[in-house]
């Protein structure tokens, strides 16, 4: 079986750094898909999942989270810890220092593939 993650994979968001993470709202989890790669931060790209439903984090909505690797030489696998970053809008192609940036939400999410 691929163990890389893939366009149109669903994706299981849960954990991070605080034992109850805010962005979670007494959640376990959340679900997505795998929307698209676009530039990161370092060397791994980042990649956009389409949440099945929005949320909501410090008055920010939306249903599209970027997710960059949270460990330095990290690549896409099935099981990752990620960077979370909301957005109420389609980020664009563009690596984090050049684009419009969302709403920094979480440092140590777990993105597994499901």
């Amino acid at each position: 079986m691929n163990e890389t993650l893939s366009v149109g994979d669903r994706v299981r968001l849960s954990g991070g750094y605080d034992m109850e993470p805010r962005w979670l709202k007494g959640q376990s989890e959340y679900t997505g898909r795998v929307a698209r790669f676009i530039p990161g931060q370092n060397e791994s790209p980042a990649v956009v999942i389409e949440l099945e439903s929005p949320i909501s984090v410090d008055g920010v909505i939306g249903n599209v989270l970027i997710l960059e690797l949270r460990y330095s030489g990290a690549q896409w696998e099935k099981i990752n810890v990620v960077h979370v970053e909301l957005c109420d809008f389609d980020p664009e192609a563009r690596a984090w220092q050049h684009r419009r940036q969302g709403k920094w939400i979480e440092s140590h999410a777990s993105c597994e593939r499901i």
